[in-house]
């Protein structure tokens, strides 16, 4: 198990994100957003910055988060209104979803796969696209078709796509995010669980998500949540989550993979340094 940082939870300034992160004794990263654009959607310019941090730093990128498939999944025909004018906004709204969608998979894809190639990250981290109103248990036919042919694709270059855990997707607790890539059976497919993001769907993390998740787990993220006296889930520094008894079955399960510092959180200096810390602390207790 190795502690990675993702650069935009330290600061927008790659180059910054690095050269702190590498003060902090951490020499991987995943590599997202990089002042406003995300990766792989860079100009040659900050692609270029980024090799030469890499370089100046001696640190590496682990994985890239391009956000693919963070967006509702189109339906197969428009919904059609009796009004003229309301019909033609809806039949355009739909028009614009499926080439989104295309965007996505045609372009994003290939883009985010090639990218981590040339960065030698073997990892990209990707979403189940959004339930919207969709109240159906399981997933479409064509969600999991698009993320099959997407697996497929990173399968070719030797990637592993990592579904992350998020609220409102299809891939939201464990059991659900378990279920999607049974249901796909593709080795270049695994699970990015993200604890914090299945507290805010409802989940308890852990022991009852990761028990369903832990077959498939490739990749993880660290930040904590818990809920205001009205219920609403936040981030926070210190929540509810168990990460400790978390972080101890990662290591009695094996888990050799990346714990990613994610913490949502401002401060981004002061909260990422005491996350890795408090991360930094789970791990040497269970490995006690």
């Amino acid at each position: 198990m190795e502690i990675s940082i993702i650069t935009d939870e330290i600061s927008a300034d790659l180059g910054t994100a690095i050269e702190l992160g590498v003060e902090w004794g951490v020499r991987n990263f995943e590599l997202r957003g990089f002042f406003t654009d995300r990766a792989p959607r860079f100009s040659d310019y900050q692609k270029q910055c980024v090799q030469d941090a890499l370089e100046e730093y001696h640190a590496r990128v682990i994985a890239i988060g391009p956000g693919l498939f963070k967006i509702p999944y189109p339906a197969e025909r428009p919904d059609r209104a009796t009004l003229g004018w309301m019909d033609l906004s809806q039949y355009e709204r739909w028009v614009n979803s499926r080439k989104l969608l295309n965007y996505h998979l045609n372009e994003l894809l290939p883009a985010s796969l090639d990218y981590a190639s040339e960065l030698g990250a073997s990892l990209v981290v990707i979403f189940s696209f959004e339930r919207a109103v969709v109240t159906s248990p399981e997933p479409p036919e064509e969600v999991l078709n698009c993320l099959l042919q997407a697996a497929e694709r990173a399968k070719a270059q030797d990637i592993r796509l990592v579904i992350e855990t998020e609220a409102g997707y299809w891939a939201d607790t464990g059991v659900n995010t378990a279920q999607i890539v049974r249901m796909i059976d593709h080795p270049a497919l695994g699970v990015n669980w993200d604890p914090g993001n299945a507290f805010f769907a409802g989940d308890n993390p852990y022991p009852a998500g990761y028990r369903e998740v832990r077959d498939f787990v490739s990749h993880v993220h660290f930040k904590d949540a818990k809920h205001d006296r009205y219920g609403k889930p936040h981030y926070v520094a210190e929540g509810e989550i168990d990460w400790a008894g978390q972080i101890a079955a990662l290591i009695e399960d094996g888990y050799q993979g990346f714990i990613s510092i994610e913490t949502h959180l401002k401060p981004k200096v002061a909260a990422a340094r005491d996350a890795l810390e408090r991360l930094r602390g789970f791990i040497t207790a269970a490995q006690a």
